[in-house]
């Protein structure tokens, strides 16, 4: 993408007149005041960016700074109330969606030619983390030593390295409840974790001709109907038994390739042996053994990792469960904010070079992110240009990938990438 249009891209969203339409749909501004909506977007935005705010007086403090005078401060009391406004969650999470809408879409990681069958790989997962003990009654925990814990359910788009949706909730909902809905999921494939389980679910998946795999839980043991080993030959001793029953005594194979069956369903489940942590590691799929491999299926759940690095980019480098706040408003439209932060800083490094270390890009954001957002909040638009550019240089020149350790290839999303290339 040209300097152009990224700008374009950028100006297009940064827009006052846009964000202040959004805050008006939200309820969020209702007549004009000192704290203009622009402003304030951006200024959370590098704020959170940073990664060093541990409280709402940072906010305010970074809001005061970005003024191009000190007529233009705003003392702290006022500028809480602004975030304290129910409004202001709703505001964060629409333009979170825009982003996602707007961003997401134009990204597009080059994929081994074997997975660009599907149309898009999403990776489903879940992150909690606590918050204000004040908060325990709208977002109630699991666990009694923590009264109040937020859940946030995340489906990351691995062709876009992008979140495609988000939920916020209370530690104690469903993990299931928040899986992609099946009628959507016509050619692409999901992964899973444990906690995503759910056989009615995969049933439907199938049905409406999407692909998944899923890694199962310890107490899954479903009856056995056909058994190969990771070479492809068949067990006919195995078939009939539970999976449970069959131990390391009765099959020494590392790799077990089975066709299960689960009610009126019948699915692939793949088992592994894991000699140095002496234990099964088992995958549950409906992709099919004459087209992928027991090797390939493991080889892709790996790529599954990225959503998890997304959660600690984002609790790292956002300061996600440091805001010791009892406002539910403000804490609801932070993680939204957070979470915007992200999908900013990603699209520019990776606009500016597809290959570039998001990580990397996203700690030394205040040499060239924030000179960015600054002009934009200014409206110095003869100078965006040039903070663009040097963005775009910085990024190509100190946001590369380190080399990888041939140990350490095959867990990375390139490496991964490398042997279904080869």
């Amino acid at each position: 993408m040209t300097i152009i249009s990224l700008k374009h891209q950028l100006s297009q969203f940064f827009c006052p007149d846009f964000i202040t339409r959004v805050a008006r749909r939200t309820g969020f501004l209702k007549r004009e005041r000192t704290i203009e909506p622009q402003s304030l977007v951006l200024s959370l935005l590098a704020a959170l960016s940073k990664g060093n705010c541990h409280a709402i007086a940072d906010l305010h403090r970074q809001f005061n700074g970005m003024s191009l005078s000190e007529k233009q401060f705003v003392a702290y009391k006022p500028f809480h109330n602004q975030l304290r406004k129910p409004a202001f969650a709703q505001l964060m999470q629409q333009l979170t969606e825009f982003a996602i809408a707007q961003f997401v879409l134009a990204l597009k990681a080059k994929l081994p030619t074997k997975l660009d069958c599907f149309d898009d790989i999403l990776l489903q997962d879940g992150s909690s983390f606590r918050v204000h003990d004040g908060l325990a009654e709208v977002f109630p925990s699991r666990f009694p030593t923590h009264p109040a814990v937020i859940e946030c359910h995340m489906t990351l788009s691995l062709k876009h390295q992008m979140p495609k949706a988000m939920m916020i909730t209370a530690d104690t909902a469903s993990e299931r409840a928040y899986l992609p809905k099946t009628e959507l999921m016509r050619n692409q494939l999901l992964l899973a974790d444990a906690g995503y389980v759910d056989f009615k679910y995969f049933s439907q998946l199938s049905e409406h001709g999407g692909s998944f795999i899923v890694r199962g839980g310890k107490n899954l043991n479903p009856v056995i109907i056909e058994a190969r080993n990771g070479q492809g030959r068949i067990l006919p001793k195995l078939a009939g038994l539970k999976l449970k029953e069959i131990d390391r005594k009765m099959n020494r194979s590392e790799v077990l390739d089975l066709k299960i069956k689960r009610g009126a369903d019948e699915f692939r489940l793949v088992r592994r042996w894991f000699a140095e942590e002496k234990r099964f590691c088992i995958w549950v799929t409906n992709l099919p053994a004459t087209t992928w491999s027991a090797d390939e299926i493991m080889m892709i759940y790996r790529c599954r990792w990225q959503v998890e690095l997304l959660f600690k980019e984002l609790k790292s480098d956002t300061n996600w469960r440091s805001f010791a706040t009892g406002q539910q408003a403000i804490m609801k439209g932070l993680v939204w904010a957070s979470l915007l932060a992200l999908i900013i800083r990603r699209y520019i490094a990776m606009q500016s070079m597809p290959s570039a270390s998001v990580y990397k890009a996203g700690k030394n954001v205040d040499v060239w992110l924030l000179p960015l957002l600054e002009a934009y909040i200014h409206q110095a638009w003869l100078e965006i240009t040039a903070r663009l550019e040097w963005a775009i240089a910085y990024i190509s020149k100190n946001a590369k990938k380190a080399q990888q350790r041939k140990a350490k290839k095959n867990r990375t999303l390139d490496g991964i990438f490398e042997m279904f290339n080869s």
